[in-house]
């Protein structure tokens, strides 16, 4: 692999990230999240499709020699993961637990981060999931569990039992879908979340007359919101506006933790902006508490820590936090990263491409070769000064779930 370059500022300090270079076992053919039931906030997705839904097999999965995903397969999980169509052939015994695999994956990150500088926070996109041990991990560690340790009685975790070391390593969820679409979360398990310190936080894309509503009792329920009228709006145009109005509700007050902030902007495409220097004028004049950024401009130019440095103060001069956005499920062709000879297959860690947005590429999320390429990134922005971290792709267990179900 070529070296980074230097303008990027990419390298692992001295310190080094330390990650493990025990990969989860390889399976003989790449994998992927859980059964239908086991889905965050599953009790709140439509019923399973009648069969006059299901599409008719392939050629192909009528032969056999590829075996459809259940039709009861729910609509979140379909919009996660795309056209996902076949099912791995591994044994059971040898299916990974990739719910806990991406845990390992947070953990190291924010474990790397406390170390270097306890202020730093991790903040995952979604993964509700992780918070606690599911149907499926007991099922999945009742199957492997050998037969003499059956006799001694109950040593495999229980369901639901709370991830402790996971929970004390994130700072907040940011749940996609709060106050203008069905949360997907159960109200009593918001509650259990902040009774673990940890930070509830959403985006809402809204239809415009909700919008205003969304803002409101976000501000009352003391939810970190980013609120956008962007309802229906195409992927890739998503998270491009700077408003020109005040958030709601605005907070005079300097902001050094995130349990003191009222309101958050995300801004993830700069391509609207003439000019790298217009897009950071923008930024410069509004009074969010938090500003969560790709980090780079239009895609491949990184900020400079002098840039981020002045992006932490608000259009009226008090402290505010600024957040890197770095997705940790998938690869994209448009990072730094990214070699002209990659494609899927080549590193063997891409496995598909992602239907549902464009050059976007599924991998292997535990393969130690991508976990470098991310903690190099991870260390990158620690390095030029940002006060936290938004994962995304967290959620990227889902797909080899759906892939290895174990019932």
């Amino acid at each position: 692999m070529k070296s980074l370059p230097l303008a990027l500022v990419l390298t692992i300090s001295a310190a080094g990230l330390a990650w493990s270079q025990q990969a989860p076992p390889q399976q003989p053919v790449r994998q992927p999240p859980p059964e239908a039931t086991d889905l965050e906030g599953g009790e709140n997705l439509p019923p399973p499709r009648t069969e006059e839904d299901i599409p008719k097999l392939t050629p192909e999965a009528a032969s056999g020699s590829i075996k459809p995903l259940p039709p009861e397969l729910p609509d979140r999980t379909k919009e996660l993961l795309g056209d996902t169509t076949i099912i791995l052939d591994i044994p059971l015994r040898e299916i990974a637990n990739y719910r806990d695999n991406m845990r390992e994956t947070v953990e190291d990150l924010a474990i790397y981060a406390k170390q270097r500088d306890p202020k730093f926070t991790v903040v995952t996109l979604g993964g509700f999931d992780l918070l606690t041990w599911s149907q499926r991990e007991f099922d999945l560690a009742e199957i492997k569990r050998p037969d003499v340790e059956k006799t001694l009685g109950d040593t495999t975790t229980p369901v639901g039992y709370p991830m402790r070391r996971y929970l004390q390593n994130i700072g907040g969820v940011i749940l996609d879908g709060f106050f203008c679409a069905p949360l997907r979360v159960p109200e009593a398990d918001v509650t259990a979340m902040r009774e673990q310190s940890v930070k509830i936080m959403a985006i809402d894309h809204c239809p415009m007359e909700l919008a205003a509503g969304a803002f409101v009792a976000a501000a009352q329920s003391g939810v970190v919101a980013h609120v956008d009228a962007d309802f229906e709006m195409p992927s890739d145009k998503l998270f491009a506006n700077i408003p020109e109005f005040r958030p709601i509700p605005e907070n005079a007050g300097s902001v050094e933790r995130l349990s003191q902030a009222k309101n958050m902007l995300i801004n993830l495409n700069s391509r609207r902006f003439g000019s790298r220097d217009a897009w950071l004028a923008a930024l410069g004049k509004i009074n969010h508490d938090v500003l969560v950024l790709d980090g780079f401009y239009n895609g491949n130019q990184a900020l400079t820590k002098e840039e981020i440095r002045r992006l932490k103060y608000k259009a009226l001069g008090a402290r505010r936090l600024v957040f890197a956005w770095l997705d940790i499920g998938q690869a994209a062709d448009d990072r730094y990263y990214w070699q002209r000879d990659w494609k899927v297959g080549n590193p063997s860690w891409i496995i598909a491409f992602d239907r549902t947005r464009e050059g976007a590429y599924h991998v292997e999320f535990w393969n130690p070769a991508w976990k470098t390429i991310v903690g190099k990134s991870f260390a990158g922005f620690m390095d030029l000064g940002y006060d936290g971290i938004v994962l995304s792709g967290v959620e990227g267990y889902r797909r080899w779930e759906a892939m290895t179900p174990i019932n």
